[in-house]
Formats: structure tokens, C-alpha cells, sequence
């Protein structure tokens, strides 16, 4: 999720200035439409193999897909000729803007990001950042109430430790509009005011 653009840069790596020896990415790259993924590999580890034997053995069931393939490019296509990746910083900003206010609630800890992807954090205890008990369920139970305001969320506990912690990712899609972040923003208000009445 956090590859094919999502944070404002192709790879969220590039943020920091990695230079990783393997990428691995999957649904994005064909933005769901078919079931493909790649092994993106740097120089180096292509030249150990030319060095090497020259063979790189490997076989899936579903290689070099003909369908799956087209989905793939027609995808890259589009993301370049609509410019997209260059307007999810933008885009980003335009939702962190309306998420705003939601950092003054009680029970939200904290709002995290880069680009279109964005998490917010929900605590039992805003001056401490003590997490809800794990039975409670918070981001299960904020999931739902989002999705009755109409808004898709995608709930996750153990932030903090593997067991406890819970938050919301939020993934919308690069050409999410500002009025379309004001709605994400409203449903999340509605949210919180029916999980923590």
C-alpha cells in the first residue's frame, strides 16, 4: 500500500532516500482490475546474477499473463498520461486539511501520513496515549459506524505492540476531490460521535 505512488512518491522508500535491493509490489500495479504483481530488483543483484550463472530459475502458474500484463500497462499508462502521481501531494493535503479538526477529539491520539495514506490513531487517554482495552474494538467499531455514514475504512489494532493500539487507514483514491475529503472528514465526525456518545 505504500508503493505505486500512494504517498506522493513512486515508492514510499524514496521518501527517505533508500535504495532498497528488491521491491515487491502487487495489486496496485494493475490497481486491482486482474491479479499481478513484480519483483522490482537494483543493478547490483541483476549483476550477481549475470556474474553468476546467468539463470535466474523461477516459475508461477500464472507468469506472464497476457491479460493481466495489458491491465498492468494499460494502468501505468493512464497513471502517467492523467499525471496522477503528481497530484497525490496535493490531494493529501487537501485530506489532512479536513481531517484537521478531528485531531481536537478526545480519543483521537494522533493523524499520520504521507500523501493518501493516512492513519488515525484512537486512545483511551489523549495526555497519556493509553490505548483502548483490545475487546473494546475501537477501530472495528469506528469501521462501522464510518461505513453507515457511507465512508470505507480500513480498521487495524495492535499499533502500539502488537496486541494493543487502534487505528484507521484511510487509502482513498488519487483523484479524490476536496469536496470528496470534506465527506470523508463529515463521515468520520458522525463516526466518533456514535462510537464514543
Amino acid at each position: 500500500m505504500s508503493g505505486m505512488g500512494r504517498t506522493g512518491k513512486v515508492f514510499a522508500v524514496e521518501h527517505w532516500g533508500i535504495a532498497p535491493d528488491m521491491i515487491l509490489v502487487g495489486k496496485g500495479i494493475a490497481s486491482g482490475y486482474a491479479p499481478l504483481g513484480a519483483v522490482i530488483v537494483a543493478p547490483h543483484v541483476v549483476e550477481a546474477f549475470e556474474k553468476g550463472s546467468g539463470a535466474f530459475q523461477h516459475g508461477f502458474t500464472y507468469q506472464s499473463h497476457p491479460v493481466s500484463v495489458a491491465a498492468g500497462n494499460a494502468v501505468l499508462d493512464y497513471l502517467e498520461s492523467q499525471k496522477l502521481f503528481a497530484r497525490v501531494s496535493t490531494a493529501g493535503e487537501a485530506l489532512r486539511s479536513a481531517l484537521r479538526p478531528l485531531a481536537e477529539h478526545k480519543h483521537v491520539g494522533q493523524i499520520r501520513g504521507l500523501g493518501l495514506l493516512l492513519g488515525i490513531e484512537f486512545v483511551k487517554d489523549k495526555s497519556t496515549r493509553e490505548p483502548f482495552a483490545r475487546e473494546q474494538n475501537i477501530a472495528e467499531k469506528i469501521r462501522q459506524a464510518a461505513m453507515e455514514e457511507g465512508v470505507l475504512v480500513y480498521p487495524t489494532q495492535g499499533c502500539v505492540d502488537g496486541l494493543l493500539g487502534d487505528h484507521i487507514l484511510l487509502a482513498p483514491s488519487f483523484t479524490i476531490s476536496p469536496e470528496e475529503s470534506d465527506i470523508i472528514a463529515s463521515a468520520l465526525r458522525g463516526a466518533l460521535a456514535r462510537v464514543f456518545a
